[in-house]
């Protein structure tokens, strides 16, 4: 017999999240208290064009999430802990992937988007939920055949976990906005009344918290390219359930939710793909993060605060964006062409708000300088 949230699944839930927070900080702290031991291995490069530290930094926060993810699995709820077991065991490959580029630093971009999207493919035929419906004509038709829909799953959700991968640049962005959109899941999952992707999205939320503690403000433990496209794989998970089992949710719902990463990477790669000679996979200078870094978190200095701020300053400024969808989300989690209309709003804003941080333009058109 299923239990329902008001009766026995709230405490569980809360006791496992609760858990889940402890486990993740304590295993950050134990990396970070150790890394003596293992720093020769684990220390984030110091250069690089997308390098924004000074000091030697444990960058396997994802190692931690992940041993946090398996040791709380005991004291997952019945009903859904065969879900997290088969969720995490999907989710492998990409951790797998991404903490071989941690330490190695020598696994190649197309050889990391592969492992994400078998982590994807994994997941779909583990838990049998596909993305079979995108509320476009034609794609639709084509994703009723299981074969494409299960590709489609794959490709999406390896997209996802890289795109977190991008925005992971200063201390506290990728988790403060993995928390954020964990937050707009749950949100749905409670209007919907759906308890497994409710009770995954707090304890998700709660591993990520639980590094987020010891990673903002000051950097002391990185998520690493593991924790990135691990938590980008549960984020994805979010993303195919919700939808798959609520039929008045939209895919498009999903993509809102996830909207920050989402178009961060899509500008990304036009931006790129522009750019004579310059590889799609190739990391530049010019993120949405970065521009906001140079443009706002500089003043901190200038106006006489402390150096060390400017890093954190410019994930407070950067968080925006996914806040501004989980807003937009409150309002169109049940309408499919809502909220495909206000993921281009968001994109239209992000565009404007770029073109303002970027450093060719003039100060404030617009007005739109205002708003950051």
């Amino acid at each position: 017999m299923s239990m329902s949230w008001a009766d026995a699944l709230q405490p569980q839930v809360a006791l496992t999240a609760l858990a889940a927070f402890a486990l993740s900080l304590g295993f950050c702290m134990a990396l970070v208290a150790t890394q003596h031991w293992h720093g020769r291995f684990t220390h984030d490069d110091l250069h690089g064009v997308q390098k924004f530290h000074r000091d030697p930094t444990p960058r396997i926060g994802g190692l931690a999430i992940a041993l946090a993810y398996a040791a709380v699995w005991p004291v997952v709820p019945d009903g859904f802990d065969a879900t997290w077991a088969m969720i995490g065991l999907a989710g492998l490959p990409a951790l797998a992937a991404g903490l071989a580029e941690d330490l190695t630093r020598r696994v190649g971009v197309k050889g990391r988007l592969y492992a994400t999207m078998i982590s994807g493919i994994l997941f779909a035929l583990a838990t049998g939920y596909v993305m079979d419906k995108v509320d476009l004509p034609g794609v639709d038709w084509l994703l009723s055949f299981y074969a494409v829909a299960l590709v489609f799953t794959g490709f999406a959700m390896g997209g996802v976990a890289n795109a977190i991968n991008i925005i992971d640049g200063f201390n506290g962005l990728a988790a403060g906005a993995l928390v954020i959109m964990f937050g707009g899941f749950a949100y749905v999952a409670f209007r919907v009344g759906d308890d497994l992707v409710l009770s995954l999205a707090l304890i998700y939320a709660a591993l990520v918290m639980g590094f987020f503690a010891v990673n903002f403000p000051h950097g002391r433990i990185f998520l690493g390219d593991g924790g990135a496209y691990f938590c980008g794989f549960l984020l994805a998970s979010l993303g195919v359930l919700l939808p798959s089992r609520n039929a008045d949710v939209s895919a498009w719902t999903a993509i809102l939710i996830c909207g920050y990463p989402v178009i961060e990477t899509l500008a990304s790669m036009w931006r790129k793909h522009r750019r004579e000679g310059s590889s799609v996979g190739q990391p530049d200078r010019v993120h949405f993060h970065m521009l906001a870094h140079r443009r706002y978190a500089r003043r901190i200095v200038r106006k006489g605060g402390p150096v060390h701020l400017r890093n954190p300053a410019t994930s407070i400024v950067t968080w925006v964006v996914p806040l501004l969808t989980t807003v937009f989300v409150l309002v169109a989690y049940d309408s499919a062409w809502l909220s495909a209309l206000l993921f281009f709003v968001t994109a239209f804003v992000y565009g404007q708000l770029y073109r303002v941080m970027s450093l060719n333009m003039p100060r404030r058109p617009l007005g739109l300088a205002r708003l950051l």
